[in-house]
């Protein structure tokens, strides 16, 4: 089949594809949409659709000194786990390019938290703790959401790293800039926005990760995801929905500062620069 044949069968099935992907979207979206009426509910039990609209439930969480304890300790802990997610991962993606020894052993133990899943990851943790004499806390979460967080950062910073034309490294050393100064002042700006990026998904994975936090928050120190378990194992109030809501909405933030962060930019030489090199 010759490539204008495959555009042609695409062009026919492109009305399918998009219907499919409205779809599955709806699909995915609509339980999500669900949450936000119960949040505003005037009745005392989850129920859909709420019998009428009151703003009694989010003023409890508001004024709910558990809900703060646990809004609080989520922003420390992943807001600490993302600071070292993003040295580490950013680290990383720095160092393979340039390792001519154990780069595929660096690789694979930098994307292996992927593939591993966080119950596993936790109770290695938990168990690493227990032997090294100490116990699990609010500083084994962190560790945990890090390990998981670093992944994400390698990958974005690899990407961006592999968008910045090798010539500009070369250029800066050409000019007498150590490997240091060229990081510093070359490529790092380069990949600024990969890294900035990277360091909110990472954030909103951290902030929102429950297993771990299950798992390895101490009591007393719950964390938002944990607290919202708990919650809704013991009562199923609509509190519980708007707290969610507010997630979400952090969530939909979040997302929209990494699009605006990640913003496309070129990072080559620029063709007729390089033409101009080529004849000189």
């Amino acid at each position: 089949m010759t490539d204008d044949e495959l555009r042609t069968a695409f062009r026919r099935l492109s009305p399918w594809v998009n219907a499919a992907g409205v779809l599955i979207a709806l699909f995915l979206i609509a339980p999500l949409l669900a949450i936000l009426p119960i949040a505003f509910s005037a009745d005392r039990y989850l129920t859909f659709p709420p019998s009428g609209l009151s703003m009694r439930w989010l003023t409890e969480v508001f004024s709910s000194p558990d809900w703060q304890a646990a809004f609080t300790q989520s922003l420390s802990t992943a807001g600490t786990a993302t600071v070292i997610a993003v040295v580490a991962g950013t680290g990383a993606a720095l160092a393979l390019p340039r390792m001519r020894r154990g780069a595929r052993l660096l690789r694979t133990a930098m994307l292996a938290p992927m593939v591993v899943p966080p119950l596993v990851l936790a109770l290695g943790l938990y168990l690493a703790i227990d032997d090294l004499g100490g116990s699990a806390g609010i500083r084994t979460l962190i560790l945990g959401q890090a390990t998981l967080a670093a992944p994400l950062v390698c990958l974005s910073v690899s990407a961006g790293l592999a968008k910045v034309d090798p010539a500009l490294s070369r250029a800066a050393r050409s000019l007498g800039h150590g490997w240091p100064s060229v990081l510093l002042r070359v490529e790092l700006p380069l990949v600024a926005r990969s890294i900035a990026g990277s360091a909110v998904l990472s954030f909103g994975l951290c902030f929102d990760e429950s297993v771990l936090s299950y798992y390895l928050s101490p009591p007393g120190e719950e964390t938002l995801p944990t607290l919202l378990w708990l919650e809704a194992g013991q009562q199923a109030s609509p509190a519980i929905a708007a707290v969610s809501t507010l997630v979400m909405g952090m969530a939909v933030a979040l997302l929209g500062l990494m699009v605006l962060l990640t913003g496309t930019r070129s990072t080559t030489i620029p063709r007729r620069t390089r033409n101009a090199r080529r004849m000189s």
